[in-house]
């Protein structure tokens, strides 16, 4: 069975719709995926290595897609952000879209399956049926059967159900099949009408059991939704202006200790004899905070501390000194590391021989090293020999990031030898 019609596609481009380095533009912050007015566009962070096939760039899209979705709602202040910020945005759901895309190619259309019972001259006979509405023939004292009742599937491909998805399947695929297929199926006749299509859904959703069937149930009513908010529009987007967010928290899942909270330094107020401490609920999003700190060795003799600041800067691809981190961010840097060295609660960890600074940027690698330092920074009012007062600036391949943003052992190692030794 054909469930495609073809879409002429020779004039479109997926590398035309790609912009990279996009954030260089001050003017333009964006991240993700928008179409707009019949244009595609794809933008990809700052130092984010261009593909060299289409295969290989609609890998980088869904890469894109995966990071954004698995960490953009990780940070409660940054959801929040957004919305007070993007308030006419109507989230747009990609994961349901994905979904659907995906399930319709491995299973094609859902079509309810109706058991029905018919005559047969072959096939498995359900004998109860065929002993009370089948006559059978009698020779030489022996009864036998040329018909049977026999039991039989059939897909009822008129239910609403169908048709619902059909075009659920069918919108999916007009907006973002072109990462899977230049080919869109049909579009159904049945006409949208949110208010019936989520009554029929719904009422499946209460009688069906099957885990599966629910999930795909639930992803169509996302669709749907989306699609009476946005008015049916052709346009979407998917993406954020603040995408130092994410980069933050790539870099502590990869690099990070998890619990952080005992390295934030707190500041107090005294006021008529009483003391009110930046935990107290009132002062708790004023406390600073660093973003990541890394241990090596921990527990040895050999122990390392490194504070990390994740800065989405764009030095990396700009190489202008005005895109470096300025004085505010070394000195709170510097404040970090000694609060950790001095601060006798966190026990055995100000033992360690040295601590570390390290700001962390974004760049494209023009060959097999993912990391690179490319320089320091120091302050002049700290005169000595403590690791900490030098902090170091460390470049990270944007792509290999965003493939690699798990806790990994040897990437650590890597950066805390890059650090340590400060060396390209």
């Amino acid at each position: 069975m054909t469930y495609f019609e073809h879409t002429e596609t020779n004039s479109f481009s997926l590398f035309d719709a790609c912009v990279y380095n996009a954030n260089l533009n001050e003017k333009d912050y964006f991240v993700g995926i928008k179409y707009e007015n019949d244009s595609l566009r794809v933008n990809f962070p700052l130092g984010y290595k261009k593909a060299a096939t289409e295969e290989e760039l609609k890998k980088d899209v869904l890469n894109l897609i995966g990071v954004l979705s698995s960490l953009s709602y990780a940070n409660e202040s940054f959801i929040q952000k957004q919305k007070v910020t993007h308030k006419e945005i109507v989230v747009f759901p990609i994961h349901a879209y994905l979904y659907l895309i995906k399930d319709f190619l491995s299973n094609g259309y859902y079509f309810e399956k109706e058991v029905v019972y018919e005559k047969s001259t072959h096939g498995k006979a359900n004998w109860t049926k065929t002993v009370k509405q089948v006559k059978p023939f009698l020779q030489d004292s022996s009864i036998f059967y040329t018909e049977f009742i026999t039991r039989k599937i059939k897909h009822n491909e008129n239910q609403l159900i169908s048709q619902i998805h059909q075009y659920c399947v069918w919108e999916s695929f007009s907006k973002i099949g072109w990462l899977f297929s230049s080919f869109i199926p049909v579009k159904p006749c049945i006409k949208f009408n949110k208010s019936l299509f989520l009554s029929i859904i719904k009422s499946k959703v209460s009688q069906t059991f099957n885990e599966k069937t629910i999930l795909l149930f639930n992803y169509m009513i996302d669709v749907i939704e989306f699609l009476d908010k946005s008015c049916e529009t052709k346009n979407f987007t998917y993406g954020t202006n603040e995408f130092e967010y994410i980069w933050e928290m790539m870099v502590d899942s990869v690099f990070g200790e998890k619990n952080k909270t005992k390295y934030y330094p707190h500041c107090y107020w005294e006021i008529e004899g009483k003391e009110y401490s930046s935990d107290q609920i009132e002062f708790r999003h004023s406390s600073l905070r660093p973003d990541t700190i890394m241990i090596t060795d921990k527990g040895s003799e050999n122990q390392r501390i490194f504070v990390l600041d994740s800065k989405y800067y764009k030095y990396g691809e700009s190489k202008q000194l005005n895109h470096l981190p300025m004085s505010g961010s070394i000195i709170k840097q510097i404040a970090y590391a000694e609060y950790i060295e001095n601060k006798e609660n966190i026990g055995e960890l100000n033992k360690s021989k040295a601590i570390y600074n390290a700001f962390i940027m974004p760049f494209e690698s023009k060959n097999s090293k993912n990391m690179k330092v490319v320089g320091s920074a120091k302050a002049d009012y700290k005169i000595g020999d403590k690791s900490y007062y030098n902090i170091k600036a460390i470049l990270i391949d944007t792509k290999f990031l965003m493939e690699n943003y798990v806790h990994n052992d040897k990437m650590i190692k890597e950066l805390a030898d890059l650090i340590e030794g400060g060396k390209n």
